[in-house]
């Protein structure tokens, strides 16, 4: 993959469209249609697994949307952080 430039816009779109994932399965995915997918695949990050040996054309799509990593991103941190508080005893807050 060639550098990408970060200046001129018109110059970003044709690096984007020279440079994005040309896989079938992704370029067809619609992110409401595939939710219960990326949940899958969140989940299977969160307990430690890795993207790239999962699935890794989503790895490279997810560089390519950043609303998709994003929100990738936020459900695997959810999922960690209820791994992190599941068994805390609650009631320890109560006043």
């Amino acid at each position: 993959m060639r550098e990408q430039h970060t200046g001129d816009p018109i110059q970003r779109l044709f690096d984007f469209v020279e440079n994005a994932p040309a896989d079938e399965t992704l370029i067809n995915m619609d992110c409401n249609d595939c939710c219960e997918k990326i949940t899958q695949l969140a989940e299977q990050v969160a307990n430690g697994a890795d993207l790239n040996e999962i699935w890794p054309e989503m790895q490279k799509f997810m560089r390519y949307w950043g609303d998709c990593r994003e929100e990738f991103e936020a459900l695997v941190a959810v999922l960690r952080q209820e791994q992190a508080l599941d068994g805390f005893d609650f009631s320890v807050l109560e006043s």
